[in-house]
């Protein structure tokens, strides 16, 4: 097993604030937020949000005695939830305190297996041996303390990249978006514990989807951009083995360098993107679409093709999806990552290979049409060969810009006739695409709806770090903190404040909020360049940028230096 932070070491550079620059795991003491005693008289530590980490104890001089205490994610009936079922961690540790030294004991925990050693899918990235076990809790329930426990004696140790908290910001008038906010920021500080960007408790092995949308997150949350960086260059040499995971690695890439305005990333892998990821060599010749074959095989990680469609996970968050040789899916990751490629070949001063993805880009998009669209339904169907039209489809078509404009508010439409029928970590799309569209209203109602397809479904559940699947009956073996539950963070930052890089770096930054019939949105977004702080009250967008700016606002467009706006 390869260790995030001997991983780091190999690519790291002593340029402070250079994406190379990747740092340590730290340990961060956090105090209780609550202390009770419960109806079974024992005593409930409530910490206030999970973290990955320990428990410390700081007991009286010449304490000496047994103790006995359950760490856990969720409670029950007023205690810790020692059988919360799924992948939902929960122990009990007794043993004895003596012999203190220095104030402060530790309380040990017993390592697991699922999350330590990895699968078929690889190694489980390692915990550097400084922070020895950890574990996610939130609450520590005592049936047993030598010494009355309380604020003052006890503390978690919590275990994360040293992420810049105070960097971002977002208010405005509907405080749940505002509470789906705070809890998807602090989901990308819980689960950087690794020191890469794993998919959750149950695997700790990064998967390239779930690593984009923590890398989006993470860029909304602050401006270091090493975390994401190491991530990406892992997966680059340990790949996953969906199709459109591979396709991932190009998004990734992009936005690495679109973000940093960093080059040597891209330039580094450059051949493998365009070799290995893009996956031209599986386009047909008639029309440049790709052929991939499917889902993979039933004992196997590929199938035929040697690729392996995914869509989406797990299998029931596919809205019914057809699989076909020729997937709708697949071939609008296709389309994006040629568009992405032939910016990337630019950037590298590749022309040749700049107008050849381009060209192929402009074929896609008119072959797309043609394979995919039903114009008498007006949606895309999921494949040659099938008229079945899941969300999923319809969905990225309109993120990527596939659908033509007199058909994008249908689309639009069909894909809200599906609800959320999709997992949370593709909802980023569903989002995405509607917003693009110019319907922000109808994307953060999906954002702040209930029930047990929701964020604030989630948060009714008792989680504090967004969930793998949004409830246990659709993953049953799901755990409570993967980061790429996270869009509506990055959806915020992007789309309703608005502030994405216009130019490589944000060396110029186009400021676009959408904020839909929200009466107020105030926040700061992290760039390269520094923060950028956004303002809509009055139907009157305030704005401080670093560098130059293109606003777009209320059908104005402006180009403004750096300093503070008012577009009215």
């Amino acid at each position: 097993m390869l260790s995030s932070l001997s991983f780091a070491v190999a690519v790291l550079t002593a340029v402070a604030g250079d994406p190379y620059d990747y740092k340590k795991t730290v340990q961060r003491r956090v105090a209780p937020a609550a202390v009770t005693t419960n109806a079974a008289g024992r005593v409930l530590v409530d910490f206030g949000k999970e973290a990955f980490g320990f428990l410390e104890l700081l007991p009286p001089p010449g304490t000496a005695g047994d103790y006995d205490v359950n760490l856990g994610e969720l409670l029950k009936d007023g205690g810790v939830n020692m059988k919360p079922g799924a992948t939902i961690r929960a122990a009990r540790v007794r043993g004895r305190i003596s012999d203190v030294k220095d104030g402060v004991f530790r309380v040990p925990l017993v390592p697991d297996k699922r999350n330590t050693s990895g699968g078929r899918e690889g190694g489980a990235i390692k915990i550097p041996r400084e922070h020895g076990v950890i574990m996610p809790f939130r609450y520590a329930e005592f049936a047993a303390a030598p010494f009355a426990v309380t604020k003052d004696n006890v503390r978690m140790v919590a275990v994360n990249y040293p992420i810049d908290m105070k960097a971002s910001s977002f208010t405005c008038s509907d405080p749940r978006l505002v509470t789906i906010y705070d809890f998807c920021k602090h989901s990308i500080l819980a689960t950087s514990f690794a020191g890469l960007y794993v998919d959750g408790d149950r695997e700790r092995i990064p998967y390239e989807m779930d690593a984009y949308l923590n890398q989006l997150g993470e860029y909304a949350v602050h401006a270091d951009y090493s975390l994401a960086r190491a991530s990406h260059e892992y997966l680059m040499v340990h790949p996953t083995w969906p199709t459109e995971w591979k396709q991932y690695s190009i998004r990734m890439a992009w936005t690495d360098w679109m973000w940093s305005g960093d080059t040597r990333s891209i330039a580094k892998f450059y051949k493998m993107l365009k070799d290995e990821k893009l996956l031209a060599s599986h386009a047909r010749a008639t029309d440049g679409l790709l052929v991939s074959g499917g889902e993979r095989g039933r004992n196997s990680l590929t199938n035929a093709y040697g690729l392996a469609d995914i869509v989406d996970w797990p299998v029931h968050e596919r809205d019914g999806f057809v699989f076909r040789d020729v997937n709708a899916v697949v071939n609008a990751f296709y389309y994006r990552n040629l568009l992405e490629m032939a910016d990337i070949a630019h950037a590298l001063g590749q022309r040749v290979d700049a107008d050849m993805f381009a060209t192929k880009a402009k074929r896609v998009y008119a072959s797309y049409q043609k394979a995919f669209f039903d114009p008498a339904r007006g949606v895309y169907r999921d494949g040659e060969g099938t008229d079945h039209a899941a969300q999923h489809p319809n969905a990225v078509a309109l993120a990527f810009g596939l659908v033509p404009q007199q058909h994008r508010q249908k689309v639009a439409d069909y894909c809200l006739s599906r609800g959320m029928a999709c997992s949370v970590g593709f909802a980023q799309y569903l989002l995405e695409g509607l917003f693009d569209v110019g319907r922000p209203d109808d994307a953060l109602a999906l954002v702040t709806s209930t029930g047990d397809r929701s964020w604030l479904g989630m948060l009714d559940f008792g989680a504090t770090v967004t969930m793998e699947a949004w409830a246990v009956k659709y993953k049953p073996n799901l755990d409570l903190n993967h980061a790429w539950g996270t869009p509506p963070l990055n959806v915020i930052s992007r789309y309703v404040l608005g502030v994405t890089p216009l130019e490589p770096g944000f060396e110029k930054i186009r400021v676009r909020p959408q904020v839909g019939s929200l009466k107020y949105v105030s926040g700061t977004v992290p760039t390269a360049k520094g923060p950028v702080k956004v303002e809509v009250k009055d139907h009157i967008l305030t704005v401080t940028v670093p560098a130059p700016a293109r606003l777009e606002f209320a059908g104005h467009v402006r180009d403004v230096p750096p300093g503070r706006h008012l577009v009215r």
